[in-house]
């Protein structure tokens, strides 16, 4: 990295801002790796860059785009490619310095925390990764899709789940905006009791994971976040007059 480029990103980035960080980022990903990248993405900017997220939520700025870097480099792997993460990371440097903002606008700092599972046969698998490469969340939740990136959303499960992990200011208009989009989609009205039995599958894989995060799976805790929640999702939903 160059010693002029910051690692750290104060810039508050807007939809129009992060649209253009990407197409610059299509552009260097398309001429280093030769074809389209997947990318999977959570956290703030999903709500930001989502068609159907945006209109619900409050937020108009990030300062960052939080990106799942084990999962890009376990598809690169998979090819025969086993350098594919810092590559990636050259390209995301090169965005930095052209935009003059800190490099990890682009990161996978939480890749940290993110939970591992087992399958049925006993072996450890990334169950974000392996629900949201599913056909239908690609063509539900993709956000940006270029001739050399693709971006996609994890599901919206896990979207809520991980916002309940971290759980700050921002975090309950964001799941209400969730909650939202499940109900435009298929037509379900949200309770406590459905919203926890959706997250049940989702709480699991905590389980193999630091202490501080099995928050998650503490029913009182989450009750008292579902309260204040549900009832946001309530007020909404009867001023849009959903059914």
């Amino acid at each position: 990295m160059s010693p002029s480029l910051s690692s750290h990103n104060e810039v508050q980035l807007s939809k129009e801002v992060l649209l253009s960080l990407l197409d610059e980022l299509s552009k260097l990903v398309l001429q280093e790796f030769g074809c389209q990248i997947r990318l999977f993405i959570h956290g703030g900017a999903v709500m930001i860059l989502h068609p159907n997220l945006s209109a619900s939520s409050c937020r108009r700025t990030t300062r960052d785009i939080d990106y799942i870097r084990r999962a890009f480099g376990h598809e690169w792997r998979k090819r025969g490619v086993y350098d594919a993460e810092e590559r990636l990371q050259r390209c995301i440097n090169a965005v930095a310095a052209k935009f003059c903002i800190g490099t990890d606008w682009m990161n996978a700092d939480p890749d940290v925390a993110l939970p591992f599972a087992h399958n049925s046969q006993g072996q450890l698998y990334d169950p974000i990764y392996h629900d949201s490469k599913q056909a239908n969340n690609i063509d539900m939740n993709t956000v940006y899709k270029s001739r050399g990136l693709l971006v996609v959303s994890v599901t919206m499960f896990w979207g809520v789940a991980l916002k309940l992990v971290r759980y700050k200011k921002e975090d309950p208009t964001d799941i209400v905006a969730m909650l939202r989009h499940g109900t435009r989609l298929n037509g379900v009205q949200w309770t406590p009791t459905s919203w926890r039995r959706g997250l049940r599958p989702c709480a699991g894989p905590w389980d193999t994971t630091p202490t501080n995060l099995n928050k998650l799976r503490s029913y009182e805790t989450v009750s008292t976040m579902q309260c204040s929640i549900y009832k946001r999702y309530l007020k909404i939903r009867q001023r849009n007059h959903f059914t």
